[in-house]
């Protein structure tokens, strides 16, 4: 390969590996992508690695059994061995993704990658739950940076062979744990002790991808791809933003896509029934704005779209224990669906415009209540945790091979996320998290009124979510979840 002063200082794997390759070398934009992300790669492994040490130090200091102590001194030393090669297989197949971009024939290759690089889910580990805790990992990503990774998979398509996504673009977060799974299963590393290493992958790797992201779009606008894209025109899955999703979408009447859309509400289990009820009420009105505008499904910031989303956000909450005779948010959403029904069609989208208005104040008005009681209550919470801190050291408990999934996997819960509890098949309990109190790892749940519905030892959570009693609800806004179904429902139609 032709050494054109583009190839940053610090890393030469991919000069290496295509002067020894051959099929055709990459183009320099995409080379200069490749080389800008494995230096960023390459150093976040790095402290990694150097954390490892220290994690698994602490581990073995704290561990109840002289064979437990031996198995994490064992870790070290085996990391310390192997990180070098891990380091060097997780880079190697980040050159070989990219090399993947330029052939056109993905069936044909006359690249021999030392792995085979997948292109998306399912991951590595067949396990349910490990593959349960990649996914968790996979899904902070996509919600913390799914705009920016959206963009540079559009960029990235342009010069591409190969149609990428959030999910199989070489940069996206389950590709990264594909290589990160695929170095260490290729070094022999012990179960155990990959389960560490893998919250370690999340903790220094997967918490920076938004500047790794940042980096590579401002490189390539820089060099003038799509310097003008915006978030309508980038490729997230969950929205109508592709060429190919408009075109599926193009082809289908207006009113079959709009019957989709409340089936999939229909049966959506973030939503009550007694709000899917009253939803399906608004089919009728929402068509006759399907035929009038004809960026309905397109537009991410049409009002129809926004008032649909911001009312199912507000009514998240809602489980069993609800009365809705009387309910505030109940009325509120009853009278959006009674003004929207009775509406002529050509008034539609000036009442939009004032009922999505109106019903942001009122929410606005009562999440402020909500959030002052939240606030209260966390601050009880942490003053008890600090007293009960003084008064008992907690003992550190050994974990199992299951217990460390499962930690992976509560480990990814959020201050504000909602679950569904189901005490027993006739109660199903919703509530959100807003507090979790170290060391004793105590998770706070709140209703939707702000007062506080359960509390959750960390090991109670643990077990909860791999019997499936406890359930996290999507937090994805409606309308784009039912895009998404939908459109993976005519792509399937339209393949047979």
């Amino acid at each position: 390969m032709q050494n054109d002063g583009k190839v940053g200082p610090g890393y030469r794997v991919s000069t290496e590996l295509a002067m020894h390759s051959p099929l055709t070398r990459l183009p320099v934009i995409l080379l200069q992508v490749h080389d800008k992300a494995a230096q960023q790669l390459k150093q976040e492994l790095q402290v990694l690695f150097d954390n490892a040490d220290e994690t698994l130090f602490e581990m073995a200091d704290k561990a109840q059994s002289d064979a437990e102590q031996s198995l994490y001194f064992e870790a070290m030393r085996d990391v310390r061995l192997k990180r070098k090669n891990i380091e060097r297989g997780f880079l190697e197949q980040l050159f070989f993704a990219f090399i993947k971009l330029t052939q056109a024939d993905a069936g044909e290759s006359a690249l021999q990658a030392p792995v085979p690089v997948h292109n998306a889910f399912p991951l590595v580990i067949n396990d349910s739950e490990r593959d349960q805790v990649i996914n968790a990992m996979v899904a902070q990503v996509l919600t913390r940076d799914q705009l920016a990774l959206c963009q540079l998979s559009a960029r990235l398509n342009t010069l591409s062979w190969v149609t990428l996504n959030e999910h199989n673009n070489p940069l996206g977060p389950a590709m990264l744990c594909e290589y990160f799974l695929q170095a260490e299963r290729d070094q022999g590393v012990d179960l155990k002790v990959k389960l560490i290493m893998l919250q370690l992958f999340d903790k220094y790797l997967l918490s920076q991808t938004t500047r790794l992201y940042a980096d590579a779009n401002q490189l390539l606008v820089a060099t003038g791809v799509l310097p003008e894209l915006g978030a309508a025109d980038s490729c997230c899955s969950a929205g109508l933003a592709t060429r190919e999703q408009e075109s599926v979408v193009a082809g289908q009447d207006v009113s079959q896509l709009v019957g989709k859309l409340f089936e999939y509400i229909s049966r959506d289990r973030n939503l009550a029934m007694p709000l899917k009820k009253l939803l399906g009420q608004l089919q009728e009105p929402m068509l006759n704005i399907a035929r009038m505008d004809q960026h309905f499904f397109s537009s991410d910031s049409h009002p129809a779209r926004s008032l649909l989303n911001v009312m199912a956000e507000a009514a998240v909450g809602w489980d069993d224990s609800v009365s809705i005779y009387g309910d505030p948010l109940y009325r509120e959403i009853e009278r959006v669906v009674k003004q929207l029904a009775r509406c002529p069609s050509v008034n539609l989208p000036e009442l939009l415009e004032a009922l999505l208005q109106d019903f942001l104040r009122f929410t606005h008005a009562e999440r402020g209540l909500v959030e002052q009681l939240e606030h209260r209550l966390r601050a009880r919470e942490q003053l008890q945790a600090k007293q009960s801190l003084l008064t008992s050291a907690g003992l550190p408990t050994a974990l199992d091979e299951q217990d460390h999934l499962g930690l992976l996997l509560v480990s990814q819960l959020r201050i504000g996320t909602w679950i569904e509890l189901q005490a027993n098949p006739a109660c199903r309990q919703r509530c959100k998290l807003i507090a979790i109190l170290e060391p004793e790892g105590r998770h706070v749940f709140v209703n939707r009124s702000g007062i506080k519905a359960v509390e959750k030892s960390r090991a109670d959570l643990i077990g909860q979510l791999r019997s499936g009693t406890i359930s996290l609800l999507d937090d994805r806004p409606l309308f784009d979840r039912a895009l998404a179904s939908m459109i993976g429902s005519l792509g399937q139609y339209s393949a047979h």
